[in-house]
């Protein structure tokens, strides 16, 4: 089970590319807006600098209807809304749905998807604007193995989308540590969704080559242990199209020939 999981997961974020690269009808309607309703666009900037009204366009709209990554930055820039601001409007939300979920995906049939989706929502729009004080929220998520594992995996790709080099670097390794790799409730353990996660960063920071290289590295390291084959073979087919020193590296031969898998097979 473990194995389809992880298989899955990869092949969606990784292989078929990631959400954030496309561009749906939000983005065509904020496009709309500030090219052909100015004097609504010119409003709707100055009402998002204030933190109750923005916090109730999160509830009714940015956190109901699917947004991309890309989206929620495009968003973000276009209404000039501030990292303070967003922050305060998202915390809010994030304390009151967790007061009534308590943590739990499906606690009750009244806190089904609307107030746990609000919540999963939540934690990835910190995303585009957690400070390193949210950071640190966000990694207690991560970290704790009494949380839903869907809240948890919200948090591991929140916090690397806002870490610095360092920040990604160490994050990524203490994902793969042993008490992360623990099983969960749900049969799920943080380590199974960091592969794509990580790899998601990769791609969405072309512009910073530290933090990709701080990628490449931390995951090379957790792959020469990885112990699933078809884990590896999927990862370390994205991850060598995406950087020629991990391709080329010994540590990636010796992983090869650990799994006796013959290097010009894997790169077909």
């Amino acid at each position: 089970m473990k194995e389809v999981c992880m298989s899955i997961m990869v092949l969606s974020l990784a292989v078929q590319g990631f959400s954030s690269e496309s561009l749906d009808d939000f983005t065509d309607y904020l496009n709309y807006l500030e090219e052909f309703q100015k004097e609504r666009f010119a409003h709707l900037r100055e009402e998002y600098k204030d933190v109750v009204k923005l916090k109730a366009y999160f509830e009714k709209g940015l956190l109901v209807s699917p947004v991309s990554d890309k989206e929620m930055l495009t968003f973000k820039r276009k209404f000039g809304v501030s990292d303070e601001t967003m922050l305060t409007a998202l915390m809010g939300i994030i304390r009151e749905t967790a007061a009534k979920t308590e943590w739990e995906w499906r606690k009750s049939y009244e806190d089904s998807y609307d107030i746990n989706g609000r919540l999963l929502k939540a934690i990835r729009w910190l995303g585009v604007c957690a400070d390193t004080e949210t950071k640190t929220f966000l990694m207690g998520i991560v970290t704790d193995n009494a949380k839903d594992y869907d809240f948890r995996r919200n948090a591991i790709g929140a916090y690397l989308r806002r870490a610095d080099a360092q920040e990604t670097r160490n994050a990524i390794t203490r994902f793969f540590t042993d008490d992360m790799r623990e099983v969960g409730k749900n049969g799920f353990s943080v380590s199974h969704c960091v592969y794509g996660c990580a790899l998601q960063t990769y791609d969405e920071t072309e512009n910073n080559a530290e933090k990709r290289e701080a990628v490449v590295a931390s995951l090379s390291i957790a792959l020469v242990k990885e112990e699933n084959q078809k884990v590896f073979v999927e990862v370390d087919k994205v991850l060598a199209e995406r950087s020629k020193a991990y391709a080329e590296s010994p540590q990636r031969k010796a992983a090869l020939q650990r799994f006796n898998i013959p290097a010009e097979k894997e790169e077909q």
